[in-house]
């Protein structure tokens, strides 16, 4: 039997969306583009295909790379993301601001109180953050947060991610590796790992797997954050390192099933 999840990408065109959606997933799975142009000028849908996990059964996870949303009225906005909403049921929205961008703040805040309804989680995410400068990444950052406190106050704020309960997170991150040779400056790729932990742990029931099976390929983040991962879904510890030395290659599935496995037993 299969399962189906989705999950919707939002922000404005040459924000780094597709780039982003490839750094999470570990893969290139969706088009990027240098140029002047959007790439990502329509809706795009981007499909994963997980076999394995808890069971047998085959997982398929969309992937939606809207096109950007800055000149749409409510009424657009709201209308089409409700269609979205209703059609797919996704995990989680995130949605994409780069420093040089900005946010388009009457159309996220419509978007957001759409998600938030649907009882979507949002990941709001200021992308490419050394470029623009450190004041522009900042605004970005403020953006978001004067718009999220408004549903729900700051739980936390761990590795550079604010939460706000269940309901959205949001943070900065460098999806690809930033250099600036005149400056001689060079940064590496940043708080990916930490972003896919906050979204992880941020969800419920059946949109853990959907997560889970979205981040499957990724190897660096499952072997990176494997101690959290432990830690945080409260899984005995000798025996998830027993079981991934034993696995070796398949520490995603293991730790997939171990998650899984919490899940049931109503952690």
């Amino acid at each position: 039997m299969s399962k189906e999840f989705s999950i919707v990408v939002c922000g404005s065109a040459r924000v780094g969306k597709s780039t982003l959606v490839n750094a999470i997933c570990g893969r290139e799975v969706a088009r990027t583009s240098g140029g002047l142009c959007a790439e990502t000028d329509r809706m795009d849908k981007y499909v994963i295909n997980h076999i394995g996990g808890a069971s047998s059964n085959e997982h398929t996870i969309t992937i939606y790379d809207t096109p950007g949303i800055e000149s749409w009225t409510e009424n657009h906005v709201r209308s089409y993301f409700t269609k979205i909403m209703n059609e797919s049921k996704p995990v989680c929205m995130i949605y994409c601001a780069s420093p040089g961008s900005y946010a388009q703040l009457d159309q996220l805040q419509w978007l957001i109180d759409t998600c938030i309804k649907s009882n979507i989680f949002c990941a709001l995410v200021c992308t490419n953050k050394y470029c623009g400068g450190y004041d522009r990444r900042t605004q970005v950052l403020r953006d978001f947060h004067s718009l999220l406190i408004r549903y729900h106050g700051m739980t936390r704020d761990e590795a550079n991610i604010k939460y706000y309960g269940n309901v959205a997170l949001c943070t900065a991150v460098n999806s690809i590796v930033y250099e600036d040779r005149e400056f001689n400056v060079r940064k590496e790729i940043e708080g990916i790992n930490e972003l896919i932990f906050g979204i992880l742990t941020s969800l419920k029931n059946e949109k853990i797997a959907g997560w889970c099976y979205t981040i499957a390929n990724n190897r660096p983040f499952w072997e990176t954050m494997q101690p959290k991962i432990i830690a945080f879904f409260e899984v005995a510890t000798p025996i998830a390192i027993k079981i991934i030395d034993k696995h070796g290659m398949d520490i995603a599935n293991v730790l997939i099933n171990l998650i899984l496995l919490s899940i049931k037993r109503g952690r």
